[in-house]
Formats: C-alpha cells, sequence, structure tokens
C-alpha cells in the first residue's frame, strides 16, 4: 500500500510544482516591493522610522538580516518546498535525504533587499 502511495507522489509534486508553486513566485514577491514603495512614498516617516518598518516586515515573515547599512537592509530565508519535497518522497525516500541535503546545503536562500530611495544600490 505504501508503494502505491509513493507511486503517485511524484506526479502529485510535479503538478504542484509546475503549476501552483511556481506561477505564485512573482505574487509573492510583489509583496515585498509594494510594501518598499509604500513605505518609501510615505512622506511623514523618518529614514530611521522607514528602516524600522522594513526590519520588522523581514522579522514577521521570519526573514534572517544578514545586512544592514544606513540605506538599505538585506534578509534572506530558505524556503522548504513541500512540492520537491513530495516528488523526492515519490523516489522511494533515498531522494527525501538528497533533497533534505541540498535545502540545507545547496539552495540558496531568497533575498529580500529593501533600499531608502531608489537610486541606492547595497
Amino acid at each position: 500500500m505504501s508503494q502505491v502511495i509513493m507511486w503517485f507522489l511524484f506526479p502529485i509534486g510535479l503538478y504542484f510544482y509546475f503549476f501552483k508553486e511556481r506561477p505564485s513566485r512573482p505574487a509573492y514577491n510583489k509583496i515585498f516591493t509594494d510594501f518598499e514603495t509604500k513605505v518609501q512614498n510615505d512622506s511623514t516617516l523618518s529614514d530611521t522610522d522607514k528602516m524600522q518598518h522594513y526590519k520588522e516586515m523581514l522579522r514577521k515573515n521570519e526573514y534572517k538580516i544578514v545586512q544592514t547599512t544606513s540605506e538599505c537592509i538585506v534578509g534572506e530565508k530558505r524556503i522548504f518546498s513541500m512540492s520537491l519535497f513530495a516528488m523526492s518522497a515519490g523516489l522511494y525516500l533515498v531522494g527525501v535525504v538528497f533533497y533534505l541535503l541540498y535545502w540545507y546545503y545547496l539552495q540558496t536562500p531568497h533575498r529580500v533587499t529593501f533600499r531608502l530611495h531608489k537610486d541606492v544600490s547595497c
């Protein structure tokens, strides 16, 4: 019975990865860019208040703050993909070990950079 379930995990993981997870990435990134634009356009906030808002946004979304300067802040987070995990489980649990090793050691973290001004480079 468990082998039958594992046969279906790989195609189910493929479906969710290519038709659900990947198309939703731009919407996920748009949340951060919209927030940055909203904070930048708020003229009532000082630069320190803007930086506090950026830090709070990163903390609430469980990002690790890796770089902070007076002009920008950078946060990183490793995003665990359940669809890739399901595909690797469909490869008879050997794939699970490989995916977990990939996720922990090789995967590049998702990086979010907030700038106080649009012309600043970090």
